[in-house]
């Protein structure tokens, strides 16, 4: 394990590694900000946002998509432009939390809750809007789309579903539990997920200080301890896409302290192997 760079996150969020060009994603929920590292090594460049960006998404040009506080935004980081391209739907019930394109130039998100309340996960496209894929969610988190399975998890749950998904239709069924993240460790709740290139999801343990790989039939068959208690995102970058990367929340939870560690951003190389980011068709 290595520390990257000297800087401290509060709310660590949505790491993307961009292999077209060599450079780290990630925000900062607490600061609204959203940073990035040319081949994912300081120095730290930053960009202030206009509200919290609880995720983001790769396109296929050099613009990222990113949920904000009324909806998904069109950031540009070279002009520094922000726009509106589509409003949340009513039955987001607030706004969306974490986001991933899902390899056919769609998104998939869900809703944001800090306390219980109604939520549910959502489909968008450029070209048909917003699809309902699934409702009675209490906080969407960590979304990883595998050919025709989509994994998403409810960390108010403490579950990590898959659902049978229609990536041109918008439609996901026949949910099952994956994971119970609280039988990976007393406590622990499901964040951010990466897929490696043997169809593993990597999937943060939020309380318990853990990295869980849960594979499609269901099995954790792999943990990997980190430095902090509140992990909150992971993605694969590097020439190879063989270093794990790792953010987390340097806040107490309600779990206890979130670790000396808590607020860095960490390196693992030789893990596994991750799989190329998808990217969403504007």
């Amino acid at each position: 394990m290595a520390r990257v760079g000297d800087f401290t996150l509060t709310w660590g969020e949505s790491l993307r590694w961009d292999e077209r060009t060599s450079r780290l994603w990630f925000v900062d929920c607490a600061t609204q900000t959203l940073h990035w590292l040319d081949g994912g090594e300081p120095p730290l460049h930053t960009m202030k946002l206009p509200s919290m960006a609880a995720g983001i998404a790769l396109t296929e040009g050099a613009e990222l998509v990113a949920c904000l506080d009324d909806g998904l935004h069109v950031i540009d980081v070279d002009s520094e432009r922000v726009e509106l391209l589509a409003p949340y739907p009513d039955g987001m019930h607030g706004r969306a939390n974490d986001m991933d394109a899902d390899g056919a130039g769609n998104l998939v998100t869900g809703t944001l809750n800090i306390t219980p309340g109604p939520g549910a996960y959502w489909w968008w496209s450029s070209s048909d809007g917003w699809r309902l894929l699934d409702d009675g969610i209490g906080n969407a988190n960590g979304p990883v789309v595998v050919d025709h399975t989509l994994v998403f998890a409810d960390t108010q749950a403490a579950a990590v579903y898959a659902y049978d998904y229609d990536p041109d239709a918008g439609t996901a069924s026949n949910r099952r539990t994956l994971s119970d993240h609280g039988e990976v460790g007393e406590g622990g709740v499901p964040d951010g997920a990466a897929l490696d290139d043997g169809d593993g999801v990597w999937s943060c343990v939020l309380n318990v200080g853990k990295l869980a790989r849960v594979t499609l039939d269901g099995t954790v068959d792999r943990t990997l301890d980190v430095p902090v208690r509140y992990p909150s995102d992971v993605a694969f970058g590097g020439p190879g896409l063989d270093r794990m990367f790792v953010v987390s929340i340097a806040l107490d939870l309600g779990g206890g302290d979130p670790g000396e560690a808590a607020g860095q951003l960490l390196a693992y190389d030789g893990v596994a192997v991750g799989t190329p980011a998808p990217r969403v068709r504007l």
